[in-house]
């Protein structure tokens, strides 16, 4: 008999899904505290990239390692499964960040984060062209729906300007979609590989491409403070330990009951980045954002829960 693994376990699968994305929350203002004290100037485009592709292939050489050091031998794939690793890091790194940092760079924080929320909409309408099995139904974009409305009630403020330019909210809408299609990859990548060397070689290959992406812009970062070091390090590890969780996490479940998660991150973004700044986090926004964060995760896994009783 097959042993059930512990993230198909309801209990142990919220904790690992809220670890993720708590880890991911703390990336806001941990690579603005980066951009800081790089000194990465506000429209250092090559320089942004450069930092993130310098993170992530870090992310990926620290999962590597821990492989190694686990299982006593070298990480490896075979030429067959070459071509979806490299797919995934193509689109999951390279794809996805390249969109994001370009349109972060002429877009409000506000709308980015509403935007950057997208992906999770995208994955539950399209799953099914990739997963029969994982159907559309009215819960889940209920579900998805009243999650979006927590995002975009806790970024609503005096700096937002619904605007549209293609180079702004354009790129943000593509790299949500880039992410929904990387989703879909890692699920049957993490389903046929050990989402361990998926997730390491992933990271490493993507931040390489990043990086040579932003070489070609002409970006440069200096590595001479000690602080810098350290928080691009830390956020290394949050990329390695998160994706890490993740992968094995849409290896043992439906696509939309864990993508529906990540309406977390934006909330865990603001918290994080309010107490870094010192700010408020209990006003009525927030508490009534992560409520409707709250049920619409709930929506979506309690049908998931029946479908799969």
């Amino acid at each position: 008999m097959k042993t059930r693994s512990i993230f198909e376990n309801n209990f142990f699968f919220i904790i690992f899904a809220i670890i993720c994305t708590a880890l991911w929350g703390t990336a806001f203002p941990g690579v603005k505290l980066g951009y800081e004290w790089f000194n990465i100037g506000a429209n250092d485009t090559g320089s942004k990239l450069m930092f993130a592709g310098v993170r992530f292939a870090l992310a990926g050489v620290i999962v590597l390692a821990v492989y190694f050091i686990k299982n006593r031998k070298l990480p490896a794939f075979t030429k067959k499964e070459a071509p979806t690793i490299l797919a995934l890091s193509a689109v999951q790194i390279t794809g996805n960040y390249f969109f994001y940092y370009l349109g972060l760079s002429v877009t409000a924080g506000s709308i980015a984060s509403v935007l950057n929320s997208f992906d999770t909409f995208c994955a539950v309408l399209l799953v099914p062209l990739f997963f029969k099995s994982d159907k559309l139904t009215p819960k889940k974009l209920i579900g998805c729906v009243i999650g979006l409305a927590g995002i975009i009630l806790v970024n609503v403020g005096a700096d937002s300007n619904f605007s549209f330019s293609l180079n702004g909210e354009g790129f943000l809408l593509i790299s949500a979609l880039i992410s929904t299609l990387g989703i879909m990859i890692n699920k049957k990548a993490s389903m046929q590989i050990d989402p361990m060397i998926v997730t390491g070689y992933h990271l490493l290959f993507g931040g390489i491409i990043l990086t040579a992406i932003a070489i070609a812009f002409g970006g440069t970062i200096s590595f001479e403070s000690a602080k810098a070091n350290l928080c691009l390090l830390y956020l290394a590890l949050v990329s390695a330990v998160a994706f890490l969780i993740w992968s094995q996490l849409l290896k043992h479940n439906p696509v939309s009951k864990v993508s529906v998660f990540k309406l977390m991150t934006p909330i865990f973004g603001n918290v994080f980045s309010a107490l870094a700044l010192s700010e408020n986090i209990f006003d009525p926004l927030h508490i009534a954002s992560v409520l409707l964060v709250a049920l619409g995760i709930a929506t979506v896994n309690i049908e998931m829960k029946k479908r799969h009783s």
